[in-house]
């Protein structure tokens, strides 16, 4: 769960980072470009995105591979490391779903304005 809220921090302080650097409309620099976006110094959000949900992956799949290690029998993995484990993915699948639909919910709003 640590991994997914670190995710979740990074993308939230990159996505401020690009709002902070937007061109005010209407200025003397004004040439309809997001400032930020496309640098090569930073990583891109689709890249950012890419990583979190590959992070989100990897965590099902540990739990998945505890879940199934426990049930053939494995004696050196404990039933609460199992139940932590899955606890974790859940956690971490409820909170992507949670952002999809923040970033649904936003792209809606925008393409709603009337410009």
């Amino acid at each position: 769960m640590i991994e997914a809220l670190s995710a979740l921090a990074s993308t939230l302080a990159e996505l401020q980072s690009v709002a902070a650097g937007v061109i005010a409309p209407g200025g003397p620099q004004d040439s309809g470009a997001v400032a930020g976006v496309g640098d090569a110094s930073g990583t891109s959000f689709s890249a950012t995105l890419r990583g979190a949900l590959g992070r989100l992956d990897g965590t099902i799949s540990s739990a998945d591979a505890t879940a199934k290690s426990f049930a053939a029998g494995n004696s050196d993995i404990p039933l609460s490391d199992v139940m932590v484990s899955l606890e974790q993915a859940n956690l971490a699948l409820q909170m992507a779903a949670n952002v999809r639909d923040k970033v649904v919910a936003a792209y809606s709003n925008v393409m709603n304005m009337q410009v």
